[in-house]
């Protein structure tokens, strides 16, 4: 069985992310070359700046450095945040935020779900 590519490895990341903002109703698509040629990270949507990993190994860490790119990409007066998905060896998935960011979020989902009465 031939192995998978760098590339295809990381663009079933990808694809696992923009399917799950199109089944929410956010407008999502991979970005062209996937962060490279000029792109801004690796999925293009209104709200967020994704960056995303996939992992060959079952721990995962988070590049401090790639935090810091990621952030330095969001271009000025943007409302877009930052988000950095990574995947394990078994198919885990976490969605990395900073805590402050995530906080507004669930502040919003929680007014907009207690005045649902």
């Amino acid at each position: 069985m031939k192995e998978k590519s760098t590339c295809q490895f990381g663009a079933e990341l990808e694809h696992y992310v923009v399917h799950k903002m199109l089944e929410i109703g956010i407008q999502a698509s991979k970005t062209k070359g996937s962060g490279n040629q000029g792109q801004i990270a690796d999925i293009n949507n209104p709200y967020f700046i994704v960056e995303c990993k996939n992992k060959s190994t079952e721990s995962i860490t988070i590049d401090a450095k790639v935090w810091a790119k990621l952030k330095s990409e969001i271009p000025l007066h943007s409302k877009r945040l930052p988000m950095y998905v990574l995947r394990n060896k078994s198919k885990h998935t976490w969605c990395v935020m900073d805590a402050e960011d995530m906080f507004i979020i669930l502040k919003g989902w929680l007014e907009n779900l207690n005045g649902r009465v």
